[in-house]
C-alpha cells in the first residue's frame, strides 16, 4: 500500500510540475526564449532571401529588402538539439549555414544571435564578448 501511495505522490509531482512548465515547440522545461534576427545590409539595395527551417518547423521564405529584418523567436528542447538551418542568397551568391545551433550558440547568444548579410559575407554577433564575431562568406554564382 505504502509503495501505491509513493508512486501516486510522484505521479502527481510529475504531472504539476509538467503543467506548470511552459513548453513551445518539443520539450523546453525551463528553457529562455531565443531571439533570431537577420537583417538585410546588403550594398547597392540588393534584396535578401532567407529561408530556415527545423526538424519541426519550416520557418518560410522571405525576401528582405535593404535594411529590412526578418526575426524568430522560439525555446530550445530540453535535449539540447535544437538546430535552425538557413539559406540565403543574393543577386551574386548564396550561404547554407545553422543560424542558430544550441551547441554553437547556448554560450555565444543565449537570449539573442544577431545576423547581418553584408556584400562581403554573413557576420554573426556575440552577445558575450568572449566569443568571437562569426563570418561566412558568400559563395559566389558563376557567370
Amino acid at each position: 500500500m505504502f509503495l501505491l501511495v509513493k508512486h501516486v505522490f510522484i505521479l502527481a509531482l510529475v504531472i504539476a510540475f509538467w503543467e506548470a512548465s511552459p513548453v513551445v515547440t518539443g520539450i523546453s522545461i525551463g528553457m529562455s526564449e531565443v531571439s533570431v534576427s537577420v537583417t538585410n545590409s546588403l550594398q547597392g539595395n540588393l534584396n535578401l532571401t532567407i529561408h530556415c527551417k527545423s526538424k519541426d518547423d519550416d520557418l518560410g521564405i522571405h525576401v528582405l529588402p535593404f535594411n529590412g529584418r526578418y526575426q524568430w523567436q522560439f525555446k530550445p528542447n530540453i535535449f539540447g538539439t535544437t538546430l535552425f538551418s538557413c539559406d540565403l542568397s543574393m543577386r551574386d551568391g548564396s550561404i547554407g549555414y545553422d543560424l542558430y545551433s544550441y551547441e554553437k550558440d547556448r554560450l555565444r547568444c543565449p537570449t539573442e544571435c544577431i545576423w547581418v548579410a553584408k556584400t562581403e559575407g554573413l557576420v554573426g554577433l556575440s552577445q558575450d564578448a568572449a566569443f568571437s564575431t562569426i563570418f561566412v562568406k558568400w559563395q559566389r554564382r558563376a557567370n
